[in-house]
């Protein structure tokens, strides 16, 4: 195949498989000599906070002196983001000053997926009716690559769920680590608190030890952190493995800026600083800190979480006018988007660029950013993500018109442009104008789009 079949068929495989099992990816997996095997492998689920837990993961690791293969999703602006290799230090050194380095090639993709289209395509002619999907041809993909450049350590993020997801193929991973639970992808997890960690402690292994965000901290009510809660820790109970939360009452922050942070580990006095400017980051950090304790020294997991870097989180795009740009996409990360802001602001007004995808509950959403007394919301520009399941911008703008609290709806400034090049040069001109902070949110599909536009008007 060249490389745009290849693209091809990885997009037309089902975007789901109807088996509610892991049945299908059992099988190709087999067929491909179960190519996940031999590796040491930390396995991520949760619904907030899976990329940075993995970002923090992967640089310390590397600091360490250790080749990391680093599986991520989805991707901002290029397919192969989702497959990298970092090796060590000086790799590291690469990916921090050039986001597309490490990243599997073009022509490992073509190969690779070669091989594993035969074996998906044996299956059909055996007569197997519940085929490999998109993802699980993706994660194949992923193992095989790792498994040739000869990995010390694979970071693996879940997909979606845990239980069901392709990555759970594997057996016998080093950690699970579990980010912050929240309600999203309902349609596929289900409508319930319970039904959502059941799905993310899916993971959980018998005799691998496992790290948690503390619901209570995760920004959902009292009631579901609970459920949450309980959920976990009756699984862990189950298969009698060790279970670790980690939450605020962990850490003292020290200091909080638009250069970064830097906090106190309470029960060693240790002190890290990180460049991630999300408040949920310490935690995000100490679940990986907590993860890698065995595996590398305090001193490496000082300078990885240092070094960490993690795009279109809180990203810093410009600094005249000031642009951050974040993933938010769902009400958990809206609420930890507002308490951020909350800080960054330097009593400015913001100006919001969204694009929100159809099937979120971007009414709610909206509320919460738009409602905050936290700052002064001095205007926002709605638009449409590339992607067809974004809602539109005049959907948007009329939702924002009927959940805006009258005093806000008086001295905020609106409009719709539904070409997202065309609606950041508005939101960059009403930040301009206005001496603004300029906010872009709601959509990872608008976040990839955005920051390969801010690069062509930054040349």
């Amino acid at each position: 195949m060249n490389h745009n079949a290849t693209l091809q068929y990885i997009s037309e495989a089902g975007k789901f498989s109807s088996d509610r099992s892991l049945g299908r990816v059992r099988e190709l997996s087999r067929r491909l000599g179960d190519p996940w095997r031999g590796l040491n492998i930390f396995h991520i689920a949760g619904t907030n906070g899976k990329g940075s837990i993995s970002s923090y993961l992967t640089h310390i690791l590397s600091s360490a002196g250790h080749r990391v293969g680093w599986y991520t999703s989805p991707y901002l602006e290029r397919f192969n983001e989702r497959i990298r290799v970092i090796q060590a230090a000086e790799g590291l050194e690469q990916y921090d000053h050039d986001n597309e380095a490490g990243e599997i090639d073009n022509e490992s993709i073509d190969r690779i997926m070669a091989r594993v289209s035969r074996a998906a395509d044996s299956m059909q002619e055996d007569g197997i009716m519940d085929l490999p999907s998109e993802f699980d041809l993706i994660t194949m993909m992923a193992f095989i690559y790792f498994k040739e450049k000869n990995c010390d350590y694979v970071v693996l993020e879940s997909g979606l769920g845990g239980r069901l997801d392709s990555t759970n193929v594997i057996e016998n991973p080093l950690a699970s680590i579990i980010a912050a639970p929240g309600y999203d992808h309902m349609d596929r997890l289900g409508n319930s608190m319970r039904n959502i960690m059941y799905e993310k402690a899916g993971i959980i292994k018998p005799g691998t030890p496992v790290f948690a965000y503390d619901p209570f901290d995760a920004m959902i009510s009292e009631e579901d952190a609970v459920i949450a809660r309980k959920t976990l820790e009756e699984r862990c109970l189950e298969l009698d493995v060790p279970l670790h939360w980690i939450g605020r009452d962990q850490f003292e922050m020290l200091s909080y800026s638009r250069q970064g942070q830097s906090f106190r580990k309470l029960d060693t006095e240790e002190i890290y600083t990180t460049k991630l400017l999300g408040v949920f980051q310490p935690i995000n950090a100490l679940l990986a800190a907590s993860a890698l304790a065995n595996c590398v020294s305090a001193e490496d997991i000082r300078q990885g979480i240092a070094a960490t870097v993690w795009p279109a989180r809180l990203e810093i795009l410009s600094h005249s006018p000031f642009v951050l740009l974040d993933g938010a996409h769902n009400i958990q990360g809206c609420h930890a988007l507002v308490e951020s802001l909350a800080q960054l602001n330097e009593n400015t007004p913001l100006v919001f660029l969204c694009a929100i995808m159809q099937d979120k509950n971007y009414r709610e959403m909206l509320s919460i950013v738009l409602n905050s007394k936290q700052y002064e919301s001095a205007a926002i520009v709605f638009t449409a993500a590339p992607d067809e399941r974004t809602a539109s911008a005049e959907e948007m703008l009329a939702t924002a018109k009927e959940v805006l609290d009258p005093e806000t709806a008086a001295q905020i400034q609106m409009c719709s442009v539904g070409d997202y090049s065309e609606a950041l040069d508005k939101a960059l001109a009403l930040a301009e104008e206005k001496g603004a902070l300029l906010c872009i949110f709601g959509s990872l599909y608008l976040a990839g789009a955005i920051r390969k536009r801010m690069r062509e008007l930054q040349k």
